[in-house]
């Protein structure tokens, strides 16, 4: 008999003024981003000020969370942080505000250092809305060890972010 393995969930760190992620952003997301060593997901709920036209989320804050995901999904990977340099979102279907809707991500590959993942914006019911590519340029590691330095565990335990949390 095969035993099954259990991946282990955990949350991601944060920086608390980012747009998609950060608490301490009065008009961003506040999207606490989790992986299981493979993929990287995040429920979100979209509010009022994120409207971009009648009852619509705009396209650039569904792409946002999309780049989100699919960075954090190459840094899991391979522990080293991106830059993105470039983003192909399909949009589906139209995005409603004040619902719960799942944003999930996963590494695609490597080649000559720059990294790709995918990633979809899905309702609770499983229909996909928006797909996304992108490709993802990495931090120089000095800037990452300072970048790692302005991060914060989820939820807070006043520990420094390390590589091994990435």
């Amino acid at each position: 008999m095969k035993k099954k393995m259990i991946k282990e969930i955990r949350n991601l760190p944060r920086y608390k003024k980012c747009f998609i992620c950060g608490k301490e952003n009065p008009y961003g997301l506040d999207t606490t981003f989790k992986t299981d060593g493979e993929r990287v997901f995040a429920t979100v709920k979209f509010k009022e000020h994120h409207i971009g036209f009648e009852n619509r989320v705009h396209g650039g804050i569904i792409s946002g969370i999309l780049d989100e995901a699919m960075g954090w999904a190459c840094t899991v990977k391979t522990k080293r942080m991106y830059f993105t340099i470039e983003l192909k979102v399909r949009f589906k279907r139209a995005v409603e505000p004040f619902k719960d809707y799942m944003v999930v991500a996963f590494h695609t590959g490597e080649k000559h250092g720059i990294c790709s993942a995918k990633g979809e914006l899905k309702e609770k019911n499983g229909r996909v809305l928006a797909v996304a590519e992108g490709s993802y340029y990495p931090l120089d590691i000095d800037y990452q060890k300072k970048v790692l330095t302005q991060l914060h565990h989820e939820p807070e335990d006043d520990l420094p972010v390390e590589e091994k949390d990435l």
